[in-house]
């Protein structure tokens, strides 16, 4: 996967120019612009940042390829938190109920 490529197109999508993504991640435009500038891929955690708040994505939905991009709202967070808390047969239980609603 082209990083930099990833990084366009999902910036493109979301209407945000260079300059917009910098802001809204706090990482210095000049450091994105040199990304290109020496096809240099940037760092996990830059990417992360990138990432989280610049694009409100994770890492698993911006290396998710043929997906539509879904934003992880705070909402989401708790509930993943929430599960991952559990044990199997809460899982199950839990799967249940909500299959429960889809009939």
């Amino acid at each position: 996967m082209d990083i930099l490529q990833r990084i366009t197109d999902i910036r493109k999508s979301k209407g945000l120019s260079i300059y917009e993504l910098a802001n809204r991640s706090g990482i210095a435009k000049n450091t994105i612009y040199r990304w290109y500038s020496k096809n240099y891929t940037p760092t996990l955690d830059s990417l992360q940042i990138i990432c989280e708040k610049g694009f409100g994505i994770s890492l698993v939905e911006f290396f998710a390829i043929d997906t539509e991009l879904l934003p992880v709202t705070d909402e989401i967070k708790e509930i993943v938190n929430l599960w991952i808390n559990l044990n199997d047969t809460q899982k199950q239980a839990i799967k249940q109920i909500l299959l429960s609603y889809h009939n």
